[in-house]
This record gives structure tokens, sequence and C-alpha cells, in this order.
């Protein structure tokens, strides 16, 4: 069967939405990505997909309604010369152009909602798609019951026979600290968490052996590479990590913005965290995944207006003194994880394909 995959460049929408390209090829479907990819184009032509890009933005004013319009006929064109059986959207603005097309074309849409709180773009779709998939169940509320299903969401799963002390020595990193510490600021980085998390750092370093994982983004790369080589903390430090597996398998602690894809990841691993949402997430969408988190337990959550090094530093040390039970954390992550996230939406997807 043809599948068309519709995502954003944001890293929660686009790299579950790959996952389930991946698990599509598998089953020996053709897959075409359209939608607005951006900076994210890279990683689909990585993982060997052909993509259309489809120019669009979000709709605030009469400019942006004419460039919708113009991107829905674009989205047209691509559904006839593509011919797909079924179209899967990841959410976002850019995701909106080729499902409405579809939907006027007559082929059956599906849409995948990531966080707890529904997106705008996804709560406009879901009012004509065929089926509404999402990762949480506090979110199935949020739909007609004839129309969801939870299929969890696609996360990056730590291979079994991956080693902790091969993935120490991959990313050279001594197995004699006490500590490592794992950050992350989203897919594109977060200059508030890196700027407060070294300066923390220094402080850490007073009372704990660290070490750290440090994922920055592109804009914080240089100006972390040279506060760590001053604090003569042991670091590895990376714009952006694709074998992230491996930053997950070592570490003791994350300390990480809360956007859906990440929370799922941190629950797969098992790892306590430090959980601080970005402020500026539509609807505060953040927030509401964090608090997922936190109420299992073994996690912290520091609204960004309240977060200091000092804060950051005290609220790790409390992780370290109080990991949790881990047979408790493994109970009780494994109701929010479901591996097999990536295989349920493409079933789901497949399913009522000739059915429409």
């Amino acid at each position: 069967m043809r599948v068309i995959i519709s995502s954003t460049p944001s890293g929660g929408h686009l790299f579950p939405s790959l996952m389930v390209a991946e698990e599509l090829r598998r089953m020996g479907h053709e897959v075409l990505f359209a939608g607005t990819f951006g900076f994210g184009a890279r990683w689909i032509r990585t993982a060997g997909f052909r993509f259309e890009e489809i120019p669009s933005r979000p709709v605030t004013g009469i400019f942006s309604v004419m460039s919708m319009g113009k991107a829905v006929s674009m989205s047209k064109n691509i559904l006839k010369r593509f011919v797909p059986h079924v179209v899967i959207g990841f959410g976002g603005y850019g995701t909106f152009p080729i499902v409405t097309a579809a939907f006027l074309s007559g082929c059956p849409c599906l849409i995948h909602e990531q966080n707890v709180i529904v997106g705008r773009a996804n709560a406009l779709m879901a009012k004509f798609v065929k089926r509404i998939a999402v990762s949480f169940k506090d979110s199935l509320e949020y739909f007609p019951e004839r129309k969801r299903v939870l299929t969890g969401c696609p996360y990056h799963i730590i291979p079994e026979n991956l080693s902790r002390q091969e993935a120490f020595k991959v990313l050279g990193l001594s197995l004699e600290k006490k500590v490592t510490l794992l950050v992350i600021g989203g897919s594109q980085g977060s200059s508030r968490i890196n700027k407060d998390f070294v300066l923390s750092a220094a402080l850490l370093k007073k009372q704990v052996d660290i070490q750290v994982i440090h994922i920055s983004g592109k804009n914080d790369y240089e100006y972390l590479k040279g506060a760590y080589t001053r604090l003569e903390i042991p670091v590895r430090l990376f714009s952006f990590l694709d074998e992230i597996c491996y930053a997950y398998l070592v570490a003791d602690i994350v300390v990480s913005r809360a956007g859906a894809a990440t929370i799922f990841e941190i629950a797969g691993a098992r790892l306590p965290a430090v959980l601080i949402p970005y402020p500026y997430a539509v609807k505060a969408h953040q927030d509401k995944n964090a608090a997922v988190l936190r109420e299992l337990g073994s996690t912290e959550v520091i609204f960004e207006e309240r977060l200091s090094p000092e804060l950051l530093k005290d609220t790790i040390l409390k992780l370290l003194i109080y990991r949790g039970n881990a047979m408790e954390m493994e109970r009780r992550f494994r109701e929010l994880c479901i591996p097999d996230a990536a295989r349920r939406i493409a079933d789901e997807a497949l399913s009522f394909v000739g059915d429409s």
C-alpha cells in the first residue's frame, strides 16, 4: 500500500512519525513524507524516505489564510501524483494542508496526538479524520469514543543487546564516576536550561563526582564547550545526538524539557528526571506532560519562572538521595509506555483502508 505521512520540524512530531514510517517500510508498504519539515528534512533524507515540502505556517491573519489555501492546493497535486491509500498526520500546522486535501479527496486519514493536551491543528482535524491515535490515557476524553484509540507514542527504545559498559565506551565516559547526568533541551536545544545547568554543574561538582552528557542544540555549543573546559567537568557535548539510546543507558538522572517523545523515552529508560516544561508551548501542553511523569514518581518539575542554578542543584541532589523503589518505578512506567506504539499506529491506519 501507499502511505503519506505528514509532520513538522519539531522533534516531538517528526521522530515519532519517522518510527511509524520505518515500521510501515518493514511491513512492505511505500511511504512518502509530505509536510512542512524545514531543518527536519535532513532526518527524513538520512532515513531514506522521499519527501515533498509544503510551505505552510500557522493561520494568524489574512495572508497566512491565503498561504494555507495555496498549501492545500499543492497537497491536492501531491495526492494526485502519489495516490495514497491512507494519510497519517502527526500534528502541527505543517500537517493541516495534506490532511485537509486528503479529506476533500476522499482519502482516509489518521492523526496522532503526542501530548496530553490536544494541539490546535489536531483539535480541528479531529472533526473530519477517520481515527485519532493518542499517546496518553488522559487524552482519550477529548475525542469521540468511536474515533479514538490509545496507541502510545513511538520512542527510542534501548536495544536489549546493548550493555551499559559498551555504552560508556562508545560515549567515551568513565565507569568510575559516581553520577552521570544527561541534559536535553529538546530537538533545537534550550538556552535557558543550557546556561542554568552549567552554573548548577559548578555547584554540584563541589558535592558529587559528576560527568555530563549535554545535548545543547547549535546556538550554545561553543559557549558550553568553553564553560565545561573552564570548570574541568568531564562532558560529552553534542549539538544533537542521533544515538540517544547510549545516553539513556548510562545516565543516572535526566534534566530535560517535557516534550511527549522525551517523556516516553525517560519512562522507557526507567530514569529519575528533573523536568523543566517549555513555558511558551501551545496550551501549556508540556506542563501537563510533566505532571503525568511526576505522578508516577521519581520525577521533579521546575517551572522556568522559578528555575535557578541553586534550585536545579538542590533538586538533582534530592533525586540522588531518593531515586525511588526500582520495582515500583518499573511497574508504574510500564503502565505508561507502549513499546510497540509505532506498529499499533501503522496497524490502525491500515485497518480502515478500503472501508472508507
